[in-house]
């Protein structure tokens, strides 16, 4: 939905006669893939951090008390 405003953006200007290069057409089309990707990748770290984080938690409270 995010990339959607952009390829109108670029439709917009084509109608007025600004053409982009071929390479953003191409970056438009890939993006969203691209951005799923990341956001998979995103919640995999998360997932592998978690039990570092949840330890180090431990151990400031220990700290604390």
């Amino acid at each position: 939905n995010m990339f959607e405003p952009l390829k109108e953006t670029v439709d917009l200007l084509s109608t007025y006669g600004h053409e982009m290069p071929e390479e953003i057409h191409l970056q438009l089309h890939d993006l969203p893939e691209h951005w799923n990707s990341t956001k998979k990748l995103c919640l995999l770290v998360k997932q592998n951090v978690a039990p570092l984080q949840a330890n180090e938690a431990n151990t400031i409270l220990k700290k604390c008390q």
